[in-house]
C-alpha cells in the first residue's frame, strides 16, 4: 500500500498533542522520526521544516478532535491504515520515541501507546516506560 505524507505524520502528531502539552523534545522527535519514516516509505523527502509546518497547520484541527468523542475515531482511523508488521513496528517505535522524548509519563500518551498496541496485535507494548513524573 502506498502511503500520504498524512498517513504517515498523523500518528506521530496525535502522539505529541494527545498529552495537551507540545514540548520542544517532542516536537524534535516528531521531525527526527517523519523524516525515518518518510523514507522508510519511499516518499519525497520533507525538510524538517516542511514537517514541523504539517503539524503547525493541523495542530488546532487534530487538537480539537482529541479533546471531542471523536477522539476515538481519530486515533483508530490514524492506526489502522498500517497493517503490514514492518510498517506497524516502524510506526509503534516511533510514537513510543515521541511519547518518552520529554521523559515525561502522561497518563493520555500511556493510553495512545497501549491501544497501538491492542490495535495492532501486541499481547502488550514491548517497550516499557519507566514513570518519571505522573500528570
Amino acid at each position: 500500500m502506498a502511503f500520504t505524507y498524512d498517513d504517515i505524520l498523523l500518528p506521530l502528531a496525535i502522539t505529541v498533542i494527545i498529552d495537551k502539552k507540545v514540548r520542544t523534545p517532542e516536537l524534535r522527535s516528531f521531525t527526527r522520526q517523519a523524516t525515518g519514516l518518510i523514507e522508510m516509505f519511499e516518499l519525497e523527502p520533507m525538510t524538517g521544516e516542511e514537517i514541523r509546518a504539517w503539524f503547525r497547520a493541523h495542530f488546532q484541527e487534530l487538537e480539537a478532535k482529541l479533546t471531542s468523542a471523536r477522539k476515538n475515531t481519530l486515533v483508530l482511523r490514524a492506526l489502522s491504515k498500517f497493517k503490514d508488521d514492518r510498517d506497524v513496528e516502524a510506526v509503534y517505535d516511533a510514537m513510543v520515541s515521541i511519547s518518552v522524548s520529554d521523559k515525561e509519563y502522561v497518563k493520555a500518551e500511556s493510553e495512545l501507546i497501549k491501544s497501538a498496541a491492542a490495535i495492532w496485535g501486541f499481547a502488550r507494548p514491548p517497550l516499557k516506560v519507566d514513570k518519571v513524573s505522573q500528570k
